[in-house]
């Protein structure tokens, strides 16, 4: 390494010595040295200004000074852009490994892994003492499940509560219609909801397994949450998935109607009734505004309302006893 190289490397200024400066001034004044000793020579030997004489032994000459800054410069330009690289190669090879991220005790743990989070599952399941709450937005597999109703029946069986929210196509899925059977004759609640909502697994008020939302790792990752100000938050976001969904005692009837409504038109109503616009409900519940739009047709031509009249359904909800139905769920 150059003296310059090491002067960076210990912060120093990059200047020249004292000596130094002292012994370049005289030999641009024409004075000769032939002490290899002399003070400040060894520095200026390092730096390129003086040069050994190739035709004389132990003296020495002063290089052009405009030559060697362009060779400092170039070689130093050489030496950042070799970093650069490396730097560039570090970050490729670790973008593309399934690292851990650390999150020291700030009570969230990155999950890389189904598997992973599963096994905090798990762990967690055999400790708890008071409630597991859960939303499956995806359907879970055949054999997920069958694993799932023993051990399900066991935390029944042991005093805790059990609540869970599969999407609404779930009551058309043989699997997860048994599965609601068995738990809730049992005592567990069990609820449907259309459109998206969050995956969430919420034990004992006090750990969260949720999904991976930042989107820089494979889509089955996700973050251990046992922070208290997050597992609130958590916990009131799950309440309003649980709000907004419909009972499931299991098979593939739909949730009660009260009568010329049903559980999907029923959310549309609500939500005209407070005086939103179709496309915003749609969005919300993730689906298109045409999907809405032949769910209400039927009640157009029930109650005898102009196609596409929304203010006359929002208004005939808001002021029809049915309405206690959806708020009773």
């Amino acid at each position: 390494m150059s003296r310059l190289a090491r002067q960076a490397s210990e912060d120093d200024d990059g200047g020249l010595s004292r000596d130094a400066l002292s012994l370049y001034s005289r030999m641009l004044r024409g004075e000769l040295t032939q002490r290899r000793d002399e003070p400040g020579l060894e520095e200026l030997l390092d730096v390129g200004l003086v040069v050994p004489n190739i035709f004389e032994d132990d003296l020495y000459l002063i290089a052009d000074p405009f030559q060697v800054w362009r060779y400092q410069s170039n070689r130093e330009r050489e030496v950042l852009a070799a970093s650069l690289r490396r730097l560039r190669s570090i970050e490729t090879l670790f973008s593309q490994l399934p690292v851990r991220i650390a999150q020291g005790d700030s009570g969230v743990s990155y999950l890389a892994s189904k598997d992973e989070a599963n096994g905090e599952i798990i762990k967690a399941l055999s400790k708890a003492s008071r409630s597991i709450r859960t939303a499956h937005p995806v359907p879970r597999p055949h054999s997920a499940m069958q694993k799932s109703l023993p051990r399900d029946i066991d935390l029944l069986e042991r005093g805790l509560k059990l609540a869970t929210i599969y999407g609404e196509e779930a009551r058309g899925r043989e699997v997860e219609s048994e599965w609601a059977r068995e738990v809730t004759r049992r005592g567990a609640e069990v609820r449907t909801l259309q459109g998206r909502f969050r995956r969430i697994v919420l034990i004992d008020e006090s750990l969260a397994i949720i999904g991976d939302h930042t989107r820089t790792q494979p889509a089955k990752a996700g973050w251990k949450v046992e922070h208290d100000g997050l597992i609130a938050f958590i916990s009131e976001l799950y309440e309003d998935q649980w709000k907004r969904a419909e009972p499931w005692l299991g098979g593939d009837e739909q949730a009660p109607s009260a009568g010329v409504t049903t559980p999907m038109t029923r959310k549309i109503l609500i939500e005209l009734a407070r005086g939103r616009k179709l496309a915003a409900i749609a969005h919300e519940l993730g689906v298109s505004t045409r999907t809405l739009t032949n769910h209400l047709t039927p009640l157009y031509e029930r109650l005898g309302l102009e196609p596409g009249d929304q203010f006359g359904l929002g208004y005939w909800y808001a002021t029809f006893d049915e309405r206690r139905a959806s708020a009773a769920g």
